[in-house]
């Protein structure tokens, strides 16, 4: 059986959910949230899932390569930016059970995966992967010269076979 490399490409962040008075830390995202179930789902014979994105070298940055780590996710393709930190966002859950979500992420490391000089060969290496998922946010939150680098990146891995798989999750606060 052939093994097919896809590569996630977005952001994880710090989750802080409010419980009462209490606020409960995690990690969440929508691409991130998709790699786990991927991976939970396939089995490594049959896909094999990489998550792309920038961390920190902060000690959350490492709780979350540890934790995707456990789920059989690959984090090889993870660059880890000094002084970046990840995005952070508060989830507030009212009576009614509505929540509403504050972000801080206007500066975070998954913000930077494509502006270092390693984002050459990083497209080169996805481009030859055999699927490249990403969401509107991963886009969104990228500056507009990194964006082009990701479209070129889509184009190639498209050329040489790859499939792309797009979801459409739109934030209109991102652009």
């Amino acid at each position: 059986m052939t093994i097919r490399n896809l590569a996630v490409i977005g952001e994880c962040m710090i989750e802080l959910s409010q419980q009462g008075t209490q606020l409960t830390r995690g990690f969440g995202g929508d691409t991130l949230n998709t790699a786990v179930y991927l991976a939970r789902q396939m089995p490594e014979q049959a896909l094999q899932v990489h998550y792309v994105t920038a961390l920190g070298t902060d000690n959350f940055s490492g709780e979350m390569l540890q934790a995707w780590r456990q789920e059989k996710i690959e984090t090889g393709l993870i660059q880890q930016l000094e002084n970046k930190l990840p995005g952070l966002y508060v989830i507030e859950t009212d009576a009614a059970g509505e929540r509403t979500f504050y972000y801080w992420r206007n500066d975070a490391a998954a913000r930077y995966w494509l502006a270092g000089a390693q984002a050459e060969v990083l497209c080169a290496r996805l481009a030859q992967f055999d699927y490249l998922y990403l969401s509107g946010i991963s886009l969104a939150i990228l500056a507009p010269a990194d964006r082009t680098k990701l479209l070129a990146l889509l184009r190639r891995c498209r050329a040489n076979g790859g499939q792309v798989i797009f979801d459409n999750n739109y934030r209109p606060r991102l652009w």
